[in-house]
């Protein structure tokens, strides 16, 4: 039997206050944030830094129906069998 890795999904309240509160009426939140974090690591839909964080670009329409773009640094620690995924930066833009 294969065995998973358990992920955590850490957003520092400094990215929770600024970033995420401006972008929770495009369907942004905490909870979206970290499901999606979460299943694309598993998927391995990243990509790599020269800086060693992981990229990860989500796609998503705001409310009026604009196709938009999230980018999101997130740093690896890996502790035993445990992943820490722990969001560094954000960004996102009009598609």
């Amino acid at each position: 039997m294969n065995k998973v890795p358990l992920i955590i999904v850490r957003i520092p309240k400094r990215i929770a206050k600024q970033w995420i509160l401006k972008h929770e009426k495009d369907g942004l939140d905490e909870y979206n944030i970290s499901i999606f974090l979460k299943l694309q690591y598993e998927l391995g839909n990243y990509d790599l830094t020269p800086e060693g964080l992981l990229l990860f670009t989500m796609r998503f329409q705001k409310r009026g129906g604009q196709p938009m773009r999230a980018i999101f640094w997130v740093r690896k620690k890996k502790i035993n069998d445990v992943a820490e995924l722990i969001l560094i930066r954000a960004h996102a833009e009009q598609l």
